[in-house]
């Protein structure tokens, strides 16, 4: 131990004597450590790891195209004809995101409302924390007035009380009884986590009546919810797509002042959720790996140039008696204590990275808020400079 705490105190002189070397050394360390882990965590967080669902890859976006162009979003009527006739889903659901005024409990305050299907919580499989979730009879035309509230915004509003069942809430001055509290469960497009989740049909009470036979073909053209739904097992996307349309093209027959040009589609529903990013995301990832392979040559090459300019002193020092293994053993630990303080660096450097890419990140892809220093990522790039580090520090060792 004390040869080990000489040799790291020699070390340190060392690399003190030479500022220009040691700064410029740990720089580069940390910034190819520091760019190359933030985005490796980007690309896992954001393309590769699955959804936090039960069999996420079950999980497929319902969209109506018109024309070839995209619309994510479907009508209610012709959501409930597609449930009653399918048979390749367990479940489909719906959601809208509107914004609503909490009212009558002190100062007003904007709160994102979601009006969901009763399947939505069957879907997610996220089941209430208290109380329960309205089912398909509450679901309906002129039906009770019931919410159920998200956990955090139970923990915020309410600080987490156990009691808060039959307490009713008063949104754009309809009032609603609070009849249970859910985790998370699915924001179909939504930029700010749900605070409330309210029946599909109650949003008659605030705008077009979605199940009014007397302006059913108006609810036709009010394409404004998203859809998602979980395939049967064994069921593929190709299978229940082509029920879909054959479906679809019956109540295009049907309806067609209002369906015809309409074409219904699938799509996985992490493909949906990274949207048109995963591209973007790619293309970060490769140019931090060519910025990695850039760092450790960099790295390679600051080491390579000191060893040469300190083969003489090796030389003397081997002459008078230091014996191969400690001055390699020397030179392993300075370019140790480089990589240490090139990992220290790198590693605020990502994490200050990953902060800014949330900032900067759109509102629709919220995984982007869910980046996370990956270990693994940190390791691995840590793990090739330095090797390449410790390789070229060799290159002036007797």
């Amino acid at each position: 131990m004390q040869r080990f705490l000489s040799h790291l105190r020699y070390s340190v002189r060392l690399l003190l004597k030479s500022p220009g070397f040691t700064i410029t050394a740990v720089l580069i360390l940390g910034f190819g450590i520091g760019a190359n882990t933030a985005i490796f965590s980007l690309i896992n967080t954001v393309l590769l790891q699955p959804l936090p669902y039960s069999h996420p890859e079950r999980l497929v976006k319902v969209v109506l195209s018109y024309q070839d162009s995209w619309s994510n979003d479907v009508d209610y009527p012709d959501y409930l004809d597609l449930v009653a006739a399918q048979t390749a889903f367990d479940s489909i659901a719906v959601s809208h995101g509107e914004p609503l005024d909490l009212t009558g409990s002190g100062e007003s305050q904007r709160l994102s409302v979601d009006f969901v299907s009763p399947s939505l919580f069957a879907l997610t499989g996220r089941a209430a924390i208290l109380g329960r979730t309205f089912n398909q009879q509450e679901d309906i035309p002129h039906g009770p007035m019931l919410a159920v509230i998200g956990e955090r915004f139970w923990r915020s509003h309410f600080n987490a009380d156990l009691n808060v069942i039959g307490k009713r809430l008063t949104l754009s001055e309809q009032s609603f009884e609070i009849i249970g509290v859910v985790p998370a469960q699915m924001d179909l497009g939504g930029s700010q986590p749900t605070d409330v989740y309210l029946p599909a049909n109650s949003i008659a009470f605030f705008s077009l009546p979605i199940d009014d036979p007397q302006m059913s073909r108006a609810a036709r053209t009010w394409h404004i919810f998203g859809c998602v739904g979980r395939l049967k097992a064994g069921v593929s996307i190709a299978q229940a797509q082509a029920q879909l349309e054959i479906i679809y093209k019956g109540l295009i027959d049907r309806y067609p002042d209002t369906d015809k040009g309409y074409k219904v589609r699938l799509i996985p529903l992490l493909d949906d959720v990274v949207g048109d990013y995963s591209g973007t995301v790619w293309l970060l990832g490769a140019a931090v790996g060519v910025l990695l392979l850039i760092a450790a040559a960099n790295v390679a090459n600051l080491l390579f140039v000191r060893g040469l300019e300190r083969r003489r002193e090796l030389a003397i020092r081997a002459a008078i008696g230091a014996t191969r293994s400690r001055l390699i053993a020397q030179l392993l630990l300075e370019t140790g204590l480089l990589s240490l303080f090139g990992g220290i660096a790198g590693l605020g450097f990502a994490l200050g990275s990953i902060e800014i890419i949330k900032k900067l990140s759109p509102p629709e892809v919220y995984r982007l808020q869910e980046i996370r220093i990956e270990p693994a990522a940190l390791l691995f790039v840590a793990a090739v400079i330095v090797l390449v580090a410790f390789l070229s520090g060799l290159t002036p060792a007797p």
